[in-house]
């Protein structure tokens, strides 16, 4: 599968799944979110054409981007904005 750069589109749908986690965030317990995002994948996963992408590749696309997302809030934590 070959990596790309995200798009103004892709940064701005992930900001708005970010808004929607923040919004109900203070009434969800993190599990509850993580669930239901969860849930929401293996939706979003059946929703895929099985012509041109195969069970196999859209696990690995959220396994590869779950690994980026966790390197993403762990290098934030090491080295929050501001410092270096």
């Amino acid at each position: 599968m070959r990596r790309i750069e995200p798009t103004a589109a892709h940064r701005a749908f992930r900001d708005d799944m970010i808004e929607v986690l923040r919004k109900h965030g203070a009434s969800l317990a993190s599990w509850e979110l993580l669930a239901l995002s969860a849930h929401l994948t293996g939706q979003i996963i059946a929703l895929q054409d099985q012509r041109t992408m195969s069970p196999e590749a859209a696990m690995n696309i959220v396994a590869e981007n779950i690994e980026k997302g966790n390197k993403e809030v762990i290098d934030g934590l090491a080295n929050p904005l501001g410092t270096s």
